[in-house]
């Protein structure tokens, strides 16, 4: 059949052109000059296969058109409405669709084609808020993944709010280094509330000891976020944890023991409304009493103040300025130096605050352990590859 027999069939005929055939007309319309009678030709015959019974016809016709920025509009505009194996081609990689048509596709779209734009190249802020605002937990998850979207901070932010107890599209927002470590703590506390009934918990953890262990494994939590902190992105960060209530005396002797003292001097700046830079130097230059001074105005009860005291003057022997986090061996050397002056009887120290201070010691060696592990395998099999 030739194209003039092809549109010489009336609607009565019936008719299923063969794939090849229709994919020919399409790479022939591609390859006319603009205005020629042939791609005046082919366009008609185009035209005429969108009513076609065939699937698999439509299907070519859309692969072999769906890249294209000269094919013609009414054709991938009818083609991104079809069922999903013939839009999804079109919908994933037509430069012929404007942003306003996409939107529409979106709203109206099955989860494959919102998945398909989604995927596709490059997409705008515009279109990523869309999919964020509408999209199915599907297209969201492949927008996550889609590392040339332009995906803004309030459109991840949107996204937290929609699916916040959603674990899959959590993961992946987890993943971005875009959302704000208040947004990123809150999922990752979603995300826990969860755990009470995990049967690894529920296997290895005492039941007495499990509301302890997920305490601290929320501290934890709070600590691993502010280590990856910017300077910029801390005082923001501790000032969400106040207004929630988790800035907790146990926090900041945590955050003590595990080297954290940028967080510890953001933490103690904000309860004391202190300027973040004038605490640091306070720390470093005046005397106790001052530094019980500063402890009060924090709220600190007076039966940590001993320990925070006594932590204060370690950090200032290892020359460090708050400024920086200690590194592992250093924060386990202050810990233990920490603890033996704790349990000096001579000290009237209150014993909940010791026993946090065992607790948190067992940690820093835990992490410190794995990590010389971890140095050691990888000496290991450099050593091993040189030989």
């Amino acid at each position: 059949m030739t194209v003039h027999d092809f549109l010489q069939l009336t609607d009565d005929d019936e008719h299923t052109l063969d794939v090849r055939a229709a994919l020919e007309f399409a790479e022939r319309y591609l390859a006319a000059d603009e205005g020629s009678q042939e791609r005046v030709s082919m366009a008609a015959a185009l035209t005429v296969l969108l009513d076609d019974p065939s699937r698999a016809v439509r299907k070519a016709i859309a692969k072999a058109l769906a890249s294209s920025p000269y094919a013609p509009g009414h054709v991938v505009r009818c083609l991104a409405s079809d069922v999903d194996e013939v839009a999804v081609p079109i919908l994933k990689h037509s430069p012929i669709l404007t942003e306003a048509e996409l939107v529409d596709l979106l709203a109206e779209g099955t989860d494959a084609m919102q998945c398909a734009i989604a995927e596709r190249e490059g997409l705008s802020a515009a279109i990523c808020a869309a999919i964020c605002e509408v999209g199915s937990e599907a297209a969201c998850r492949t927008l996550l993944r889609n590392t040339s979207a332009q995906v803004l901070q309030s459109s991840l932010l949107r996204l937290a709010q929609r699916f916040e107890n959603h674990p899959e599209v959590c993961d992946e927002l987890l993943k971005s280094r875009e959302l704000p470590l208040a947004m990123r703590y809150q999922l990752l506390m979603k995300l826990a509330e969860n755990l009470d009934d995990h049967p690894i918990i529920l296997e290895r953890v005492p039941e007495h000891q499990r509301r302890t262990f997920l305490s601290d494994a929320e501290d934890k939590v709070v600590l691993r976020l502010a280590l990856e902190a910017g300077h910029e992105d801390l005082p923001e960060f501790v000032e969400h944890l106040r207004v929630h209530g988790k800035l907790t005396t146990r926090l900041l002797l945590r955050a003590v023991c595990c080297g954290r003292l940028r967080f510890f001097a953001a933490s103690l700046a904000n309860l004391g409304q202190v300027p973040l830079p004038r605490l640091c130097k306070l720390l470093l230059t005046v005397r106790r009493s001052a530094l019980q001074a500063i402890l009060r105005k924090a709220g600190l009860p007076l039966r940590s103040h001993q320990a925070f005291l006594l932590a204060i003057d370690v950090a200032r022997q290892a020359d460090a300025d708050f400024t920086y986090d200690l590194a592992l061996d250093e924060a386990r050397m202050l810990t233990e130096t920490l603890l033996a002056e704790m349990q000096d009887g001579a000290l009237g120290t209150d014993e909940d605050v010791t026993a946090f201070l065992r607790r948190f010691a067992i940690d820093v060696a835990r992490l410190e352990a794995r990590l010389l592990v971890k140095n050691g395998s990888l000496q290991l099999t450099q050593a091993t590859r040189a030989a």
